[in-house]
């Protein structure tokens, strides 16, 4: 995701009073994934941006972007760049994601006398893009890279499209399964553990798939060898979900056993590189949570390519378009389940293959022709 630079104009009154709207439906966002911790802290920072306090002196240059470049995130992934750096110790009492074990009483009023400490610093921290590559989204999109690879029993090539670090290319290293484990998929000894996020579980699947390559594209491409773009991924894990954090941690041991190709490129202009003269084998393009961040004009790029690609697909050359978005016209979360959709050519048929939560939790997987809302 590339971010504009901060605005050249005092922030208005209506800036702030959006910003405070976006601060308190991010805050019932994170009540509704599980994170008490930040859904306290963002509806303190709505409070303290409606009273034009440290927060408001923070997110005011960027106070006019668009939701799609989710401002609230930045902000908390920027403070939680300095607990991740001990720039903030008192803080980091309070921040189980360095072992801080001190509960509510006294977060707030300590996590807004960071902010006023570090305002300047942290105006700079927000204007970072906001990279979460989450792996939980690999519950929903796994067992539909899965499926595909059943449809067709050819080998499978991987192209994700907002790759971030490229972690969700492997999916197939990772373990999945029901709260139960009543059905599970997946190495046994995987680090990447998402048992617990299949509600209703496929019953359809392979034992085992043959991903023949693995590419991604992503403007803002960050190196899962890095330190650097390590943190950043770190500061975008929200620091009271130590489930997300240990897998993060196992996504990136993975990065460094299993190849995978990445480029630093916008989707449409990659996918019109790599598509064309796609290998033999079935090719899944997929993405997740990634549409909203795309500008209208490369979301119709993208669409229009694959529509092209797909009229020239084959039997044995086809291609598949796997997504994991909100519904429109909303496209962002509001606690509705997100659909996995997958259109396949030769034919551009789509499927519903099921839905889950915005971190790919609770999947409820069922295919079924996919029906556009009214």
């Amino acid at each position: 995701m590339t971010l504009p630079p901060p605005v050249g104009r005092p922030a208005t009154e209506a800036d702030r009073g959006r910003l405070v709207a976006r601060l308190r439906n991010q805050a019932a966002s994170a009540a509704d994934l599980g994170s008490p911790m930040y859904a306290t802290l963002l509806r303190g920072a709505a409070t303290d941006v409606d009273l034009g306090g440290p927060c408001w002196r923070v997110m005011s240059a960027y106070a006019d972007q668009p939701d799609s470049q989710a401002l609230p995130l930045r902000f908390m992934a920027g403070v939680h760049r300095l607990v991740l750096r001990r720039q903030a110790p008192a803080l980091a009492t309070y921040y189980p994601s360095v072992g801080g074990t001190a509960g509510v009483d006294g977060l707030w009023s300590t996590f807004l006398s960071t902010v006023a400490t570090h305002a300047d610093e942290l105006v700079e921290l927000t204007g970072l893009a906001c990279q979460t590559n989450e792996v939980g989204r690999s519950a929903a999109l796994g067992p539909g890279l899965a499926w595909l690879a059943a449809q067709h029993d050819l080998p499978l090539h991987h192209r994700e499209i907002g790759t971030s670090a490229g972690l969700n290319l492997r999916w197939d290293a990772f373990r999945y399964g029901t709260a139960d484990e009543s059905h599970t998929w997946g190495p046994a000894d995987s680090p990447v553990d998402l048992v617990g996020h299949w509600a209703d579980p496929p019953t359809d699947l392979p034992t085992t798939v043959e991903v023949a390559s693995r590419a991604g594209c992503d403007p803002n491409l960050l190196d899962p060898a890095s330190q650097a773009d390590r943190e950043t991924l770190t500061a975008a894990v929200w620091a009271d979900m130590p489930q997300r954090h240990q897998r993060l941690k196992g996504a990136l041991a993975l990065a460094e056993a299993i190849p995978a190709t990445t480029t630093r490129a916008g989707a449409g202009e990659w996918l019109a590189d790599v598509l064309p003269d796609r290998p033999d084998g079935l090719t899944v393009v997929s993405h997740s949570v990634v549409w909203r961040y795309l500008p209208p004009a490369e979301q119709d790029t993208v669409v229009a390519l694959l529509a092209d690609v797909g009229a020239s697909a084959t039997a044995t050359n086809p291609l598949a378009w796997l997504r994991l978005e909100p519904r429109p016209p909303a496209m962002v979360y509001d606690g509705t389940p997100y659909p996995l959709l997958a259109t396949t050519w030769p034919g551009g048929a789509t499927v519903e293959l099921g839905l889950a939560q915005a971190h790919g939790q609770d999947l409820r997987w069922g295919p079924r022709p996919f029906v556009v809302d009214s």
